[in-house]
This record gives structure tokens, C-alpha cells and sequence, in this order.
């Protein structure tokens, strides 16, 4: 029988965020060892490919599965453990006949631009050179040729907001039985496009990456490619090999070669498509002033802080903006921020307190972007932080935000949150007794994943356009390394030939 070890680990990097990854993140959030991975309720690639592998004369073999909330990139030490773990692990798992990794592929780690590659390389030498690996990436990975180089297979995810995880192991877990029990020996054409794109425009349902998706489909539906994937690079990672890319998985080198040009020159044409329309607090507010329909809140993104993108969660300037304005005498809103100061000196004063503090900016202490606020409330809600995500990319999985308050400052209710985590779920406000459907105006920190929830909500939606680390502006960033010319810094030149494989 054939034993194929099977490991995860996630973490999506933001090189402009302040903060940096530590091995207490991965544990916060999630780190299982061995068989404790069969234990796991979430819907996940590694639960699609065991479903995919289990009427298969085949052993599968967990190895571990690690992941984190985005962040900055990881520490030096961080990623020494992680690496160490991993090598452990797969030392006690014995001798395998193929691996499958699931990873983000936009992990980054100090003095390791490739994270990505560099676990499939520590695979690749303990598994040998002829054994497969397949490898599936969210759509936002940075593929790299240390990646590719190294496998026999890559599978994205096709979904933004992230719904098809599960799916996604599935799919890969059928082409790995292709090449282990059928003889397949497919081939991988990469192309490499010098272009990053809004993240905030970027969902499947519908608009640029729609109609991409429709066309590599039909490709997959004509026989030119087992499996197309297509990466809009998440857009806040200064690294000398970023990009978008295209990935054509098949089994005839030219027409694999064929599809893939297609495929990048079609989304190369369509970059002017994602641009998104950005929004400024003060426009939304007198909109939801006259428009305002119970049970129908205006939804607003400030993206520019979202944690599921690496930045801190800690901004006030939305805050800032409403109590500016005047809101709190005027609108229900929800509003979202990561404090651990204001946090334990809320809890200190215990629930129905009237306290003064300072909010916002302690994770960051990013002063060019924004300070802290001195704000007068009273303590409505203390918990724990814990909450299940009830759909989308994380379902089953507990979401972990520290010891967190609610801090009721007139008609604004003010969550605040020890530590960042996904914040894109409705679960996360209706866990300390706040219904998003009641708010007038509610924030979320989120560039697209929270449409799989919110969408079904309320159909006012607005990206703001506001500072932070992981904006939808990317101009407003200042990139170093990205090789140049570069879209959208450059516009007009000629990519095409470059970046084949």
C-alpha cells in the first residue's frame, strides 16, 4: 500500500505590516501534530483530499497542519521552529510515497522571501526526486519557479471569498491518484505577469476574474488543461519575484503551453477591470442618514486594516471619522478594533463602567498613519474572544480574538479585540450579543472575504478608502524590490515572452 504523507501550513504574509508572525500565532489559531489532524471539524483541503484519497488503496499519513492569521512576515526564530517541526514530524512519519502539501504560497519569513518553495524543497529532499508532490495554493499565493520546479501538480482555489477549500483538496487529491495509480505524467506551464490588482475586485461571482474563470473552464472543457488556476497575487508583498500568475496543469507540453499564454495574455488585457471605487466615511454617512432601511445597514469595508491581509486590526480612523461627524448621536454602528490595552483596562473597570481611554494604534505604533484617541464610553459586554465561524473559508473552525469588550460609546458599539483574527464572519459581533442586521452603519476589516456572509445581509456595500497596510489603493504603498516596469506603477510595455516555463 502506498503511504502518502500530508501536511498544511498557512500563513498569508504582508510585507508592509509592522507586526511579524511568531509560532504563538500558529498556535493560537491552529497547530496539529499527526493523527490530531483527522480530529478537525473544519471543512479544509486536507479533509478534501482525504475524501478524495480514502476508496484508494493508499495510506494516508498526517503530518501537520499549522495555520496562522495573516500578518507580517515571520520571524527569523519562528520560521527556524516551524521548519524543525516540520522535519520532525516528517522523520517519525517514515518512508512515503508521494506528499501533498497545502499551502498559501504568499508566506514570507526573515532571510526567506520563498517560504513556500523552501518547504516544498525540505519535502522534495527527504521524499527523493522521482516520488510526486501536489501542492494547492490559495488564489492569492505568489507562485514561484521554486515551487513549481518542485511538484508534479499545483491546484488553486476558485473561489473569492474563499468557499472551496474542501473542494480544492478534493481536486487535488484526484489528480495525485492520476499520477500515482493511473501512470499520468502531467506537465505544468507557469506564466508570470508583472501586474498586482485590487484584492477588493477580485471575486468570482461576477466582473474580471468572472470572466476569466468562465474562459479557463472552457479551456479545461476542451481538453487544453487538466487544471487551470489563477493566481491574483495578494498585492501587499515587496519581493523581487511578485506577480501574477497562471498555472496550466496537462498533459500535452504544447497545448498546455498554448492554454497557459492564453490564459495570462487574457488576464493581462482585463487589468484594467479591477479597479475598484473607493469611498470616503463622510459620503457613506450622509447616504445612510437618508437611505437607511431597517435590517439593510450600510456595509463598510476598511480593508486598508483587514488582519485576513496581514495589517494590525488596530485603526481608529474610521472611529475617528464617525465620532468627528457626530454619529453617535445619530446612527447604530458596529465598529471593530484590536486594543489589548484598552481591552484589559476596560475588564479592570467591570461591566456598566463608565471609563475614559486611549484607542487605537498600540499594535502599529505607526504614527504617519494615525494615533491614539482618548474616547469616553461605558463597558457593555466583556468576553473571551472565542467564536465558531458559521460559513465561508473557515467553517467549523474557532476563531480566536483574546480576551475582547464592547464599549458603548452612544450609539456606537466599539468591539475590542485583544488579538487581530479573521474579522470577515458575522460571528465575530453576534458573539459578544451584536446582531449586525440591527446597525445602521457597521464596519468590517475585510477586502472581499466578508461578502460570503454579508452579501446576505445587506446589499449596501462600500470599500473605504482609508491608511493602513493592506489598502486598496496600492499606489498609495511604496514598493522597492518588484522587478520593473510593473502594472500598475507601469502601464504600456510588452511582458509577453517573459517568465516561461
Amino acid at each position: 500500500m502506498k503511504r502518502i504523507w500530508m501536511m498544511s501550513i498557512i500563513q498569508e504574509s504582508n510585507t508592509f505590516s509592522p507586526t511579524m508572525s511568531t509560532m504563538d500565532d500558529f498556535r493560537r489559531f491552529q497547530l496539529a501534530l499527526g493523527e490530531e489532524i483527522r480530529d478537525s471539524k473544519a471543512e479544509t483541503e486536507l479533509t478534501g483530499f482525504m475524501e478524495a484519497t480514502g476508496g484508494e488503496e493508499v495510506e494516508i499519513v498526517p503530518i501537520v497542519s499549522a495555520l496562522a492569521v495573516s500578518s507580517g512576515i515571520i520571524r527569523a526564530e519562528a520560521w527556524e521552529e516551524l521548519k524543525q517541526l516540520l522535519i520532525s514530524c516528517l522523520n517519525r512519519a517514515g518512508p512515503g510515497d508521494g506528499a501533498y502539501l497545502a499551502l498559501h504560497g504568499a508566506m514570507a519569513a526573515e532571510g526567506c522571501d520563498d517560504a513556500g518553495g523552501a518547504l516544498v524543497e525540505e519535502v522534495r529532499t527527504r521524499l527523493g526526486p522521482e516520488k510526486p508532490i501536489v501542492v494547492s495554493l490559495d488564489l492569492h499565493a505568489n507562485v514561484t519557479y521554486k515551487i513549481v520546479e518542485g511538484v508534479q501538480g499545483i491546484i488553486g482555489y476558485r473561489t473569492f471569498p474563499h468557499t472551496d477549500h474542501h473542494d480544492t483538496g478534493i481536486r487535488a487529491g484526484k489528480l495525485f491518484l492520476s499520477i500515482l495509480n493511473k501512470g499520468v505524467r502531467p506537465v505544468i506551464a507557469f506564466r508570470k505577469i508583472p501586474m498586482i490588482v485590487p484584492a477588493e475586485n477580485s471575486q468570482t461571482s461576477h466582473g474580471p476574474f468572472f470572466d476569466l474563470w468562465t474562459e479557463a473552464r472552457a479551456g479545461e472543457s476542451r481538453g487544453d488543461s487538466l487544471y487551470t488556476s489563477l493566481f491574483p497575487v495578494q498585492p501587499w508583498l515587496d519581493l523581487p519575484d511578485m506577480g501574477s500568475s497562471v498555472v496550466v496543469v496537462g498533459e500535452d507540453a504544447d497545448i498546455v503551453s498554448k492554454e497557459a499564454d492564453r490564459m495570462a495574455d487574457l488576464f493581462w488585457d482585463k487589468r484594467h477591470e479591477f479597479q475598484i471605487e473607493l469611498h470616503a466615511v463622510r459620503d457613506i454617512v450622509a447616504r445612510a442618514l437618508v437611505e437607511r432601511t431597517a435590517g439593510r445597514p450600510f456595509i463598510i469595508s476598511d480593508s486598508a486594516d483587514s488582519p485576513g491581509a496581514g495589517s494590525t486590526g488596530d485603526s481608529n480612523y474610521v472611529l475617528k471619522e464617525l465620532l468627528d461627524l457626530g454619529v453617535q448621536d445619530r446612527l447604530v454602528c458596529l465598529l471593530t478594533m484590536v486594543d489589548a490595552p484598552a481591552v484589559a483596562y476596560a475588564i479592570d473597570a467591570g461591566v456598566g463602567s463608565m471609563i475614559e481611554v486611549d484607542v487605537g494604534y498600540t499594535s502599529s505604533k505607526n504614527t504617519q498613519q494615525g494615533v491614539p484617541i482618548r474616547v469616553l464610553g461605558r463597558v457593555r459586554t466583556i468576553g473571551d474572544g472565542k467564536f465558531q465561524f458559521g460559513g465561508g473559508s473557515l467553517k467549523g473552525t474557532t476563531g480566536n480574538m483574546g480576551r475582547c469588550v464592547v464599549l458603548q460609546i452612544g450609539s456606537i458599539s466599539l468591539l475590542l479585540s485583544e488579538w487581530p483574527t479573521f474579522s470577515g464572519d458575522p460571528a465575530m459581533y453576534r458573539s459578544v450579543g451584536l446582531e449586525p442586521s440591527e446597525a445602521d452603519l457597521l464596519l468590517v476589516k475585510s477586502a472581499n472575504q466578508f461578502r460570503a456572509d454579508y452579501e446576505r445581509i445587506s446589499p449596501h456595500i462600500f470599500i473605504l478608502d482609508t491608511p493602513g497596510s493592506s489598502p486598496a489603493n496600492i499606489r498609495s504603498l511604496i514598493y522597492r524590490r518588484l522587478p520593473r516596469p510593473f502594472y500598475p506603477f507601469e502601464d504600456e510595455f510588452e511582458w509577453r515572452g517573459e517568465s516561461r516555463l
